[in-house]
């Protein structure tokens, strides 16, 4: 294996693990529930979910799972830094 290879490998190691170094500006993700599959995404701080519960709420079980997920990525909602 080439030295550069090594230590790009090394590096991303420590880079996985200082997850302050990552802010996430946007993505989108399929979250498997346990009634259904739902469309969850994360643009320009705001969070969506296809989900009954977030049309009323604005947030729900699904985006509160990926916040915690990517804690220190994305900012918190005040109703997850409740939970």
């Amino acid at each position: 294996m080439h030295s550069s290879l090594v230590s790009k490998i090394e590096k991303a190691r420590i880079y996985a693990e200082e997850r302050d170094r990552i802010s996430i500006k946007c993505f989108s993700a399929s979250f498997r529930g346990n009634h259904n599959s739902y469309e969850v995404s994360y643009e320009d701080g705001q969070w969506s979910c296809s989900c009954y519960f977030f049309a009323n709420h604005q947030t729900c079980s699904h985006t509160m799972a990926l916040e915690r997920i990517l804690q220190g990525m994305v900012p918190q909602t005040a109703v997850s830094e409740q939970v």
